[in-house]
Protein backbone atom coordinates (compact mmCIF):
# COMPACT_ATOMS: atom_id res chain seq x y z
CA UNK A 1 0.00 0.00 0.00
CA UNK A 2 1.43 3.35 -0.67
CA UNK A 3 1.10 6.28 -3.29
CA UNK A 4 -1.51 8.37 -1.48
CA UNK A 5 1.77 11.06 -0.66
CA UNK A 6 3.73 12.93 -3.08
CA UNK A 7 7.14 12.19 -3.94
CA UNK A 8 9.63 13.58 -2.02
CA UNK A 9 13.33 14.33 -2.71
CA UNK A 10 14.30 14.19 0.96
CA UNK A 11 13.00 13.35 4.28
CA UNK A 12 12.51 16.51 4.89
CA UNK A 13 9.76 17.01 1.36
CA UNK A 14 8.47 13.34 2.05
CA UNK A 15 7.77 14.90 5.69
CA UNK A 16 5.91 18.14 4.10
CA UNK A 17 4.16 16.21 2.52
CA UNK A 18 2.95 13.94 4.87
CA UNK A 19 1.85 16.72 6.91
CA UNK A 20 0.02 18.66 3.98
CA UNK A 21 -2.07 15.65 3.28
CA UNK A 22 -2.81 15.09 7.22
CA UNK A 23 -1.23 11.90 7.46
CA UNK A 24 0.65 13.95 10.23
CA UNK A 25 -1.16 15.84 12.89
CA UNK A 26 0.81 15.90 15.41
CA UNK A 27 3.41 18.00 15.67
CA UNK A 28 5.88 16.07 18.67
CA UNK A 29 5.48 12.97 16.06
CA UNK A 30 6.11 15.27 12.80
CA UNK A 31 9.73 16.49 14.52
CA UNK A 32 10.06 12.40 15.77
CA UNK A 33 9.80 12.01 11.54
CA UNK A 34 12.06 14.76 10.37
CA UNK A 35 14.47 13.42 12.99
CA UNK A 36 15.15 10.07 11.84
CA UNK A 37 15.68 9.33 7.92
CA UNK A 38 13.79 7.14 6.16
CA UNK A 39 16.70 6.73 3.46
CA UNK A 40 18.61 5.57 5.67
CA UNK A 41 17.70 2.08 7.06
CA UNK A 42 17.24 1.28 2.62
CA UNK A 43 20.38 -0.66 1.51
CA UNK A 44 22.77 1.15 -0.46
CA UNK A 45 21.98 0.93 -3.69
CA UNK A 46 18.07 0.84 -3.36
CA UNK A 47 17.03 4.74 -2.23
CA UNK A 48 15.45 5.94 -5.27
CA UNK A 49 12.00 5.87 -3.56
CA UNK A 50 12.85 6.05 0.22
CA UNK A 51 10.91 9.50 0.15
CA UNK A 52 8.15 8.38 -2.33
CA UNK A 53 4.83 6.96 -0.74
CA UNK A 54 5.75 3.24 -1.21
CA UNK A 55 6.30 0.06 0.80
CA UNK A 56 9.83 -1.42 0.26
CA UNK A 57 10.67 -5.10 0.28
CA UNK A 58 13.81 -6.63 -0.23
CA UNK A 59 14.46 -10.14 0.57
CA UNK A 60 13.14 -10.27 3.80
CA UNK A 61 13.55 -6.51 4.95
CA UNK A 62 11.02 -4.58 4.41
CA UNK A 63 9.35 -0.96 5.45
CA UNK A 64 5.60 0.06 4.77
CA UNK A 65 5.13 3.12 3.03
CA UNK A 66 5.37 6.62 5.03
CA UNK A 67 1.36 7.10 5.06
CA UNK A 68 1.24 3.83 6.99
CA UNK A 69 3.17 4.25 9.48
CA UNK A 70 2.21 8.07 9.85
CA UNK A 71 -1.23 6.34 10.27
CA UNK A 72 0.55 4.02 13.19
CA UNK A 73 2.29 6.96 15.58
CA UNK A 74 -1.06 8.71 15.34
CA UNK A 75 -2.51 6.25 16.76
CA UNK A 76 -0.33 4.66 19.02
CA UNK A 77 -0.24 7.58 21.19
CA UNK A 78 2.98 7.06 22.65
CA UNK A 79 3.78 9.36 25.39
CA UNK A 80 7.40 9.52 27.62
CA UNK A 81 7.88 6.48 30.39
CA UNK A 82 5.40 3.92 28.38
CA UNK A 83 6.30 0.79 27.55
CA UNK A 84 6.22 -0.35 23.82
CA UNK A 85 6.19 -3.74 21.96
CA UNK A 86 6.88 -4.17 18.42
CA UNK A 87 5.45 -7.43 17.09
CA UNK A 88 7.79 -7.97 13.60
CA UNK A 89 10.01 -5.23 14.38
CA UNK A 90 11.97 -5.31 10.84
CA UNK A 91 14.85 -3.04 9.81
CA UNK A 92 14.24 -0.77 13.85
CA UNK A 93 13.00 2.46 11.60
CA UNK A 94 9.57 2.55 13.56
CA UNK A 95 10.74 1.52 16.84
CA UNK A 96 13.51 4.39 16.61
CA UNK A 97 10.77 6.59 16.09
CA UNK A 98 9.19 5.26 19.30
CA UNK A 99 12.08 5.41 21.26
CA UNK A 100 12.45 9.01 20.75
CA UNK A 101 8.91 9.70 22.08
CA UNK A 102 9.55 7.45 24.68
CA UNK A 103 12.14 9.31 26.44
CA UNK A 104 15.10 7.79 28.44
CA UNK A 105 12.69 6.26 31.47
CA UNK A 106 10.46 4.04 28.90
CA UNK A 107 10.72 0.65 27.41
CA UNK A 108 11.27 -0.12 24.13
CA UNK A 109 10.98 -3.78 22.67
CA UNK A 110 11.00 -5.48 19.07
CA UNK A 111 10.87 -9.42 18.26
CA UNK A 112 11.81 -10.29 15.00
CA UNK A 113 11.54 -14.17 12.88
CA UNK A 114 14.01 -13.40 10.30
CA UNK A 115 17.97 -13.24 12.08
CA UNK A 116 19.37 -11.31 8.68
CA UNK A 117 16.75 -8.71 9.65
CA UNK A 118 17.63 -8.13 13.39
CA UNK A 119 21.10 -8.70 12.61
CA UNK A 120 20.36 -5.52 9.89
CA UNK A 121 18.31 -3.79 12.57
CA UNK A 122 20.93 -3.84 15.41
CA UNK A 123 23.60 -2.60 13.03
CA UNK A 124 21.12 0.16 11.89
CA UNK A 125 20.41 1.48 15.49
CA UNK A 126 24.32 1.44 16.31
CA UNK A 127 24.41 3.99 12.87
CA UNK A 128 21.64 5.98 14.51
CA UNK A 129 23.18 6.30 17.69
CA UNK A 130 26.85 7.32 16.38
CA UNK A 131 25.87 9.42 13.64
CA UNK A 132 22.20 11.38 14.24
CA UNK A 133 21.61 14.59 15.19
CA UNK A 134 18.16 13.38 16.82
CA UNK A 135 20.10 12.67 19.53
CA UNK A 136 21.20 16.47 20.29
CA UNK A 137 17.43 17.40 20.73
CA UNK A 138 15.72 13.81 21.46
CA UNK A 139 16.61 11.32 24.78
CA UNK A 140 16.08 8.23 22.66
CA UNK A 141 14.94 5.15 24.25
CA UNK A 142 16.96 2.67 23.13
CA UNK A 143 15.00 -0.15 21.68
CA UNK A 144 15.59 -4.16 22.16
CA UNK A 145 15.42 -6.38 19.58
CA UNK A 146 15.21 -10.34 20.28
CA UNK A 147 14.98 -13.19 17.71
CA UNK A 148 11.42 -14.89 17.92
CA UNK A 149 7.99 -15.39 16.86
CA UNK A 150 5.80 -12.78 18.02
CA UNK A 151 2.73 -15.30 18.19
CA UNK A 152 4.78 -17.15 21.12
CA UNK A 153 4.96 -14.28 23.34
CA UNK A 154 3.85 -15.10 26.56
CA UNK A 155 1.12 -12.60 27.59
CA UNK A 156 1.17 -14.01 31.10
CA UNK A 157 4.50 -12.03 32.36
CA UNK A 158 4.62 -8.26 30.94
CA UNK A 159 1.93 -6.67 29.26
CA UNK A 160 3.00 -3.40 27.60
CA UNK A 161 1.11 0.15 26.45
CA UNK A 162 1.89 0.24 23.39
CA UNK A 163 1.43 -2.56 20.70
CA UNK A 164 2.29 -1.89 17.39
CA UNK A 165 2.08 -5.46 14.75
CA UNK A 166 3.61 -5.11 11.25
CA UNK A 167 2.27 -8.00 10.21
CA UNK A 168 -1.55 -9.17 9.21
CA UNK A 169 -2.99 -11.02 12.59
CA UNK A 170 -4.33 -14.29 11.66
CA UNK A 171 -8.16 -14.04 13.48
CA UNK A 172 -7.32 -17.26 15.66
CA UNK A 173 -4.56 -14.89 17.20
CA UNK A 174 -6.52 -11.92 17.88
CA UNK A 175 -6.67 -12.38 21.46
CA UNK A 176 -3.62 -13.72 22.26
CA UNK A 177 -2.49 -10.20 20.50
CA UNK A 178 -4.78 -8.30 22.45
CA UNK A 179 -3.68 -9.99 26.04
CA UNK A 180 -0.10 -8.25 25.65
CA UNK A 181 -1.44 -5.42 25.74
CA UNK A 182 -2.11 -3.62 29.64
CA UNK A 183 -5.71 -2.51 30.61
CA UNK A 184 -5.40 1.18 29.18
CA UNK A 185 -3.08 0.26 26.63
CA UNK A 186 -3.40 0.66 23.10
CA UNK A 187 -2.78 -1.82 20.16
CA UNK A 188 -2.66 -1.08 16.25
CA UNK A 189 -2.22 -3.63 13.89
CA UNK A 190 -3.64 -5.09 10.12
CA UNK A 191 -6.70 -7.49 10.99
CA UNK A 192 -8.93 -8.72 8.05
CA UNK A 193 -7.44 -6.04 5.61
CA UNK A 194 -8.01 -3.18 7.70
CA UNK A 195 -5.61 -1.31 9.97
CA UNK A 196 -7.16 -1.14 13.44
CA UNK A 197 -6.60 0.74 16.91
CA UNK A 198 -7.54 -1.70 19.11
CA UNK A 199 -7.65 0.07 22.82
CA UNK A 200 -8.27 -2.26 26.14
CA UNK A 201 -10.92 -0.52 28.02
CA UNK A 202 -10.98 -3.45 30.71
CA UNK A 203 -9.43 -6.82 31.48
CA UNK A 204 -12.35 -8.51 29.36
CA UNK A 205 -13.38 -5.95 27.15
CA UNK A 206 -11.45 -3.56 23.89
CA UNK A 207 -12.61 -0.83 22.03
CA UNK A 208 -11.92 -0.71 18.45
CA UNK A 209 -11.65 1.43 15.60
CA UNK A 210 -10.90 0.93 12.05
CA UNK A 211 -7.99 3.56 10.27
CA UNK A 212 -7.87 2.50 7.04
CA UNK A 213 -7.76 -0.34 4.15
CA UNK A 214 -4.28 -2.33 4.13
CA UNK A 215 -3.08 -5.30 2.34
CA UNK A 216 -0.44 -7.06 4.95
CA UNK A 217 1.74 -10.21 4.50
CA UNK A 218 0.45 -12.45 7.57
CA UNK A 219 2.34 -13.40 10.69
CA UNK A 220 4.07 -16.87 9.94
CA UNK A 221 1.71 -19.52 12.20
CA UNK A 222 4.10 -21.70 14.90
CA UNK A 223 4.23 -25.43 13.85
CA UNK A 224 2.70 -27.67 16.15
CA UNK A 225 5.66 -28.34 17.89
CA UNK A 226 6.74 -24.46 18.24
CA UNK A 227 3.56 -24.42 19.95
CA UNK A 228 4.59 -26.35 22.46
CA UNK A 229 7.25 -23.43 23.38
CA UNK A 230 5.84 -19.72 24.86
CA UNK A 231 9.04 -17.18 24.60
CA UNK A 232 9.07 -15.56 28.09
CA UNK A 233 9.50 -11.68 28.35
CA UNK A 234 12.75 -12.08 30.57
CA UNK A 235 14.26 -12.53 27.46
CA UNK A 236 14.14 -8.54 26.97
CA UNK A 237 15.47 -8.33 30.44
CA UNK A 238 12.16 -6.56 31.64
Amino acid sequence: MGGAVSAGEDNEELVDNLVEEEYLKTPLIERVFRAVDRGDYYLDGCKENAYRDLAWKHGNLHISAPCIYSKVMEALKVDRGMSFLNLGSGTGYLSTLVGLLLGPYGVNHGIEIHEDVLEYSRKKLQKFKQNSLALDEFELCEPHFVLGNCLQLSADVYKYDRVYCGASCPTEYEGHTKNLLKVGGILVMPLNDQLVQIRRVSHNRWETVRLLPVSFASLIIPSTEELTTSINTRKFNV
